[in-house]
């Protein structure tokens, strides 16, 4: 049973709360492996989002991967603000969207308003798929149809499962039909699926965020002082994040195979976080 942190007791075992998303998956396999590296022992626990951002506010996990910052999970971190703090930066770029296939033509939907053009509206399907209740891209998307009016032209929003989601788009893409899906950045259905993003002038689904590594209050004093060094040097791009996403669902790697893979390949620049620390 995990203790909740203390100030006094050094942090050698580190309970990792790891959001069950693919992409999360990779980014915390690769900081797993540099914890390891310095001697750490990882416990990891995966659960949806509200799960394990009420794990880290209560003390359940040390760690968590990821919030984003300062835009898409701003109400999560204003409501758990007291007992967390920001440890180090995972990557940058992260953001959320809605995109459509890049066969539908640009000058007939460049931005979600097109979407309610009289032409737009008898080709495109009502119906869009969305993710968890919880999931920020879906009350994002949520608001999105509000705002833009797209709920008078007959679009809803389903909440569903990924199984649901994903299959939306791949039968589309199949049948070269038209059709819009909520997205986000990073996830390998950019790599894997030519994907136009479309303008958002409300900025109703927010800017360009930082993931966070997020540390319960009281770890970072608990963490030795090369940790927290290493830590600050660690930073992956959102390429990287994507191609180890990739490898994950196309490839049949664990997160832990296609985050080795990526490490042997980056050699150097992992090499370069450790570099000078004792």
């Amino acid at each position: 049973m995990h203790t909740n942190p203390t100030e006094n007791v050094s942090l050698e075992t580190i309970v990792l709360g790891r959001i069950d998303e693919s992409f999360y998956q990779a980014t915390a396999a690769v900081l797993t492996h540099v914890l390891n590296r310095l001697g750490h022992v990882v416990n990891v626990i995966d659960g949806t989002h509200t799960e394990v951002y009420n794990a880290i506010g209560e003390a359940k996990v040390d760690l968590c991967v990821a919030f984003w910052l300062p835009e898409g999970h701003a109400e999560a971190w204003r409501r758990l603000r007291e007992n967390v703090e920001e440890l180090s930066v995972l990557f940058y770029g992260a953001h959320f969207f809605w995109a459509v296939p890049e066969y539908v033509p640009v000058e007939a939907v460049q931005s979600i308003g097109d979407l309610a053009k009289p032409e737009v509206v008898v080709r495109m399907p009502k119906t869009l798929r969305g993710l968890s209740l919880d999931a920020t891209i879906t009350t994002a998307s949520q608001k999105v149809l509000k705002e833009y009016e797209l709920d008078q032209q007959g679009y809803v929003l389903v909440p569903g499962s990924y199984a649901d989601w994903k299959s939306s788009l791949i039968q589309a893409q199949a049948a070269r039909n038209w059709t819009v899906i909520p997205l986000w950045q990073p996830y390998y259905f950019n790599q894997l699926y030519h994907l136009r993003p479309l303008d958002d002038p409300k900025h109703l689904l927010g800017g360009v965020n930082r993931a966070v590594l997020a540390a319960h209050r009281n770890v970072r004093k608990r963490l030795p002082t090369k940790t927290l060094e290493v830590l600050a040097r660690m930073r992956l791009d959102i390429t990287a994040v994507t191609d180890i996403d990739y490898s994950i669902n196309m490839n049949g790697k664990t997160p832990e195979e296609a985050a080795e893979d990526w490490i042997l390949s980056n050699t150097a620049l992992v090499n370069a976080w450790f570099a000078g620390v004792r």
